[in-house]
């Protein structure tokens, strides 16, 4: 009696070929998610550098600048290289690593020798993050 092994190894063939091919989605989906993870890491970082940013842009102009001006909601845009700063009126949009940036600037409360200032920072990319910041006369 002759045994014919050719359907039990087309079989294993069959089922070796789609345990790899789960294995290699899977792991696809690993790599897919850690570099999401990653770019939402680096996006997060950009935004709290920027918050010194508008902190170093707030301090360099004078506070008498902002108690004589009747408006309340600054937005801050940074030249390309970062060393200065500007305010704005209306919202101009912060490109940094082709990244889109919105950084606005609202006065909570103010007085002669202070100003305590409401900074948000929003992007398609990342939610709005928002932190206080207490400006005083030196």
């Amino acid at each position: 009696m002759e045994k014919n092994f050719y359907w039990f190894s087309l079989i294993e063939v069959i089922v070796a070929t789609s345990i790899i091919t789960i294995s290699v989605f899977w792991v696809y989906k690993l790599i897919s998610e850690n570099t999401k993870i990653i770019n939402k890491s680096s996006n997060n970082i950009q935004v709290n550098n920027m918050f010194f940013l508008s902190k170093d842009c707030i301090e360099s102009i004078w506070i008498d600048n902002y108690n004589k001006a009747i408006w309340t909601d600054y937005y801050f845009n940074f030249w390309t290289d970062l060393t200065e700063c500007s305010t704005w009126t209306i919202n101009q949009t912060v490109v940094i690593d082709n990244l889109g940036y919105s950084i606005k600037g609202n006065i909570l409360e103010s007085w002669t020798n202070y100003i305590k200032w409401l900074i948000s920072i929003e992007s398609p990319e990342i939610k709005t993050l928002t932190w206080e910041f207490l400006q005083i006369q030196k």
